[in-house]
């Protein structure tokens, strides 16, 4: 019994097939295969780009999760198909809601007080829904939403980059010689027509010998400095200013 079939909803890669498709809509050694041998390529070639970035979560991770994503949503439709009772999406609704303990270690906040790992973690989450897509047999679906995750994560950081980096609003990593230093410096960049947002002190640099700190600018006169790099170099030449960076 093929519970697609019974609702009369076929994934349309099944339908390019025809008749010699519906082994990979029920529930077969073949599919089987075919099912985890398409959550290990997919969520590999998307853990690749995380493991060669060297976050929390790489190749091994990524694969594990959507395979074990996978193997719960076919041990689902066995129970149902088998022993005729139970609910399909029961072993997949756990899965969603049990990643999140996964994600949640792999993100972290920085000594700079960045928050890092949220991407990782989204992904994760991602991921383990690919692989409940492919475990159903929603090919097209799991295809379609690869494509996407794999846009999101490989393409969109130069693009998001691309728009931070001529934002109005940006925050600067900096370290002063000494605390005192930080009121002269808020005065030169107020003259060069830029509010100063915020400024928190890194209490992390505190046995360093430097004063360090978070600053959120605004430009909110002209567009000299909508290039951020323009400013940090010539605030980079300041005598009391040791180490400037833009945080992203």
């Amino acid at each position: 019994m093929n519970i697609l079939m019974d609702i009369n909803i076929v994934d349309p890669i099944v339908k390019l097939f025809g008749e010699n498709g519906e082994w990979l809509a029920n529930l077969s050694f073949g599919s089987i295969i075919v099912r985890l041998a398409l959550a290990i390529i997919l969520a590999g070639s998307i853990g690749i780009e995380r493991a060669i970035k060297k976050h929390a979560a790489g190749l091994r991770t990524y694969i594990l999760v959507c395979v074990a994503s996978c193997m719960a949503m076919i041990a689902d439709a066995f129970i149902v198909e088998t022993y005729g009772t139970g609910d399909a999406a029961r072993f997949g609704a756990q899965v969603i809601s049990g990643i999140g303990f996964l994600g949640a270690g792999t993100i972290l906040v920085t000594s700079r007080s960045q928050v890092k790992g949220l991407t990782t973690a989204a992904g994760l989450w991602a991921v383990a829904c690919l692989g409940l897509t492919i475990g159903a047999g929603f090919y097209t679906a799991a295809l379609i939403g690869y494509v996407l995750i794999f846009v999101a994560i490989f393409i969109m950081p130069q693009l998001e980059r691309r728009f931070t980096t001529r934002s109005g609003c940006f925050e600067l990593h900096i370290e002063f010689e000494q605390r005192s230093n930080l009121k002269e410096f808020v005065h030169i960049i107020r003259e060069k027509g830029i509010e100063v947002i915020s400024v928190e002190h890194n209490t992390a640099y505190s046995n360093s010998g430097l004063s360090v700190y978070s600053i959120m600018l605004a430009i909110r006169e002209g567009k000299k400095y909508k290039n951020h790099q323009l400013l940090i170099d010539e605030l980079k030449e300041l005598s009391y200013v040791e180490y400037i960076e833009e945080m992203f």
